[in-house]
Order: structure tokens, then C-alpha cells, then sequence
């Protein structure tokens, strides 16, 4: 895989960041996570106009038919601005999900109405018990003479509130952590015994708990073949996860040259504290972090085909250490701006919570450390 991006990558990556620079500063980042919604359907209108929820789509259903490439680009200029509408959980690990799943007329115009923006739809599949395990699945589903009785609860659903279409994973077979009998499900968000519980996270964003109580659903909810929704939903994941970390690019990265300009103009002792050789070295620590970052993340990308198996070790090396990288660097910004960097009217401090928040997403850095320690002992055992 190529990872230097061509032409016509640099004229997207470029028209991104102009959108963001224009239209998504931090006074207007700022109005929208203090809005009622934490979202603004003017934005998502014009995301979905210019063609980016549609990049990673087949073509088959209008999509772009884009590399993973353009994901991430999008994904980490997003990320430049904090941007708070929920691309990634809904445009990638939703999408993908049902990309992944099912190819059937209904969901294809399902998948349709998500790239247009049309249709805002959240796959609810993380379990307070996970702990970022994809197979963890305890919301169970039994099968009725009408269709399907789902009862559980899932829990940090990004873009959640904002949904009007839910994708459901619930277990029809074998126990809560196995990878078999896991199946999928695709609601309205509004069905009875469905709630939703809103909040905020740290950063601002918008996200739900979701309790199923006795939620009827007909046959044809079921989402691709029952009892096998697990090989999908990792392969969505690693798509989400990449792009996750792509976002978490943008947040560091912005954060590294926010705070190369502060150190330019903050004076102690009459002079710009950036030319403190011991500040200066703290920096180029930050910087080569990032290098490290976009290295990682590169080999992520280029694992995202591969075999489940080393496609979903390199996700966990990937996800791990970016989330290491990324809480390193923005941790650095808020030691270089001193006190005004955990204020609120600061961007920094943002940065930092933005960070904290992807760091735990789709897994914490620890569980993927975890995944790959655990691979290694595997690995050893068997030699």
C-alpha cells in the first residue's frame, strides 16, 4: 500500500480542512457542544452534501468506492477541529456494519440513506461488561412466533441520541463472550421498549445508553445470517478503529502546533518561552510521537484486508498505541500551556478531553495492549 498521498488525496485532504477552517472554529465547535444537542444538523447536512459519509461506500449504492485511504483523511482533518458530529460511528462502524452484514435490497437503500444523510443510524453493540471485547455479547434475542424479543442494554452509543435507525446486536446462542451465535438486528429507534438514556461525554460529545425491554421485532429485522453477525461486526470495527485513530492524528497533531505557537509568543523573563531548550526538546518528543502515530497507523491501514486473525492483531497494536501516543502528546500540550491550558475557554484542554474519549472508544489502550500481549504468550506457548 501506497502511503503517501497522491494528487488527487492532497486536493481531498486539503478541501476538508478548508470546510473545517471556514465554516467549524473553535467559536463555532464551542456553540455547538453548547447547544441542547451537542449537534448541529446544519453541519451533518453539509458533511453528507459534500460526499463524505459516502467515501468508504460501494458504489452500488451510490457510494464513492474509495480506499480506506480517504476515510482516514477525512477522519483526521475532522479530528483537526474536534468536530462533534458523529462521523465515524455513524459513516464508518455503522455503515460498514451493514455493508459487512447484508447485501439485501432493504439494507442496501438503508445504506444508501446513510450516505446521503438521509438516514442516521448507530450500531448499539457495546455491553458495560465488554470492556471493548467484540464478542461480548449478553443482550439476548429469542425468536417468537412474531419475529424476535430483544432484552439487554448497550451502553456509550456514539451518535445514538441523533439516530433514528438503530442496528441491535443481541445473543441467540452459546455464552456472552463466545464469537458464535451473536446475531444483528435494525429497528427504529422509536420501537416500544426501546430507551434511551442521552448524556455527554467528557469532550462534549453527544452519546446513549440503550435499554431493551421486550422489544418485538419482526422476522425480517434480522440483519445477514443469525448466529454469525461476529466475523462482520470485527471486520466493521477494524474499519471504525482505523478511522478512530486517524481522528486521533488530527487531535494531536493540532495540538502539537497550537502549542508551538503559544510557546512563540508566552514570555517569561522577557523572552518567548519557546527558547527554552528543555521546552524545545518536550516538543520535538511531541513530534516524534506523532510520527510514530501516523507510522502506526499506516500499518493499520494496511492490514485492514488481511486475515482476520493479523488484521485484528494489528488493529489492537495500532489502536493501542495510539491511544498511548496521543494521551503523551496532549498531556505535553497542557504541561507547555501551564495553567491555561484546563480552562475551558482554552482550546487546548479540549484537545486533551477529545483524546481521553477516542483513547477509551471501540476499546481502551489498555484491552488492545492486552489483545496483544495475549497474542504473543499464544504465540510462544505454541512454539
Amino acid at each position: 500500500m501506497e502511503f503517501e498521498l497522491n494528487e488527487e488525496q492532497v486536493m481531498f485532504r486539503d478541501s476538508v480542512r478548508r470546510w473545517t477552517e471556514k465554516g467549524y472554529g473553535f467559536d463555532v465547535q464551542q456553540a455547538i457542544e453548547r447547544s441542547a444537542k451537542g449537534f448541529s444538523d446544519q453541519k451533518w447536512a453539509e458533511i453528507a452534501e459534500l460526499g463524505w459519509l459516502m467515501a468508504g461506500l460501494p458504489e452500488a449504492v451510490g457510494g464513492l468506492g474509495t480506499s480506506a485511504i480517504e476515510t482516514a483523511v477525512i477522519a483526521e482533518e475532522l479530528g483537526r477541529a474536534l468536530v462533534l458530529e458523529p462521523f465515524v460511528a455513524v459513516g464508518v462502524l455503522a455503515a460498514r456494519t451493514l455493508e459487512f452484514a447484508d447485501t439485501t435490497q432493504a439494507h442496501t437503500e438503508l445504506l444508501s440513506g446513510i450516505g446521503t444523510g438521509e438516514i442516521i443510524a448507530a450500531l448499539a453493540h457495546n455491553e458495560h461488561e465488554a470492556y471493548g471485547q467484540i464478542s461480548f455479547v449478553a443482550t439476548s434475542a429469542e425468536q417468537t412466533a412474531e419475529g424476535w424479543r430483544l432484552n439487554g442494554r448497550k451502553t456509550a452509543i456514539a451518535g445514538g441520541p441523533q439516530s433514528g435507525t438503530l442496528i441491535l446486536s443481541a445473543r441467540i446462542a452459546d455464552d456472552a463472550g463466545a464469537a458464535t451465535g451473536i446475531a444483528l438486528f435494525v429497528t427504529a429507534a422509536d420501537m416500544p421498549g426501546i430507551t434511551r438514556h442521552a448524556y455527554r461525554m467528557i469532550d462534549g460529545t453527544p452519546a446513549c445508553d440503550v435499554i431493551l425491554e421486550n422489544v418485538s421485532l419482526p422476522a425480517q429485522a434480522l440483519l445477514g445470517i443469525p448466529g454469525e453477525a461476529y466475523a462482520p461486526l470485527a471486520r466493521a470495527y477494524a474499519y471504525a478503529q482505523t478511522a478512530l485513530c486517524a481522528e486521533a492524528l488530527g487531535v494531536m497533531d493540532k495540538a502539537l502546533w497550537i502549542t508551538r505557537d503559544y510557546m512563540l509568543t508566552r514570555q517569561q523573563f522577557g523572552v518567548a518561552i519557546g527558547t527554552f531548550q528543555s521546552l524545545q526538546h518536550r516538543a520535538a518528543d511531541m513530534y516524534v510521537a506523532i510520527e510514530q502515530a501516523r507510522a502506526i497507523l499506516n500499518y493499520g491501514l494496511a492490514h485492514l484486508e488481511a486475515a482476520p486473525a493479523a488484521r485484528d492483531l494489528a488493529i489492537s497494536k495500532m489502536k493501542g498505541q495510539i491511544g498511548q501516543l496521543g494521551h503523551f502528546v496532549c498531556g505535553q500540550a497542557i504541561q507547555l500551556h501551564g495553567g491555561i491550558g484546563v480552562t475551558e475557554e482554552y482550546v487546548i484542554g479540549h484537545h486533551f478531553k477529545r483524546m481521553t474519549v477516542i483513547e477509551h472508544l471501540f476499546g481502551s489502550s489498555h484491552v488492545h495492549v492486552s489483545n496483544v500481549a495475549d497474542a504473543i504468550r499464544q504465540k510462544a506457548h505454541s512454539a
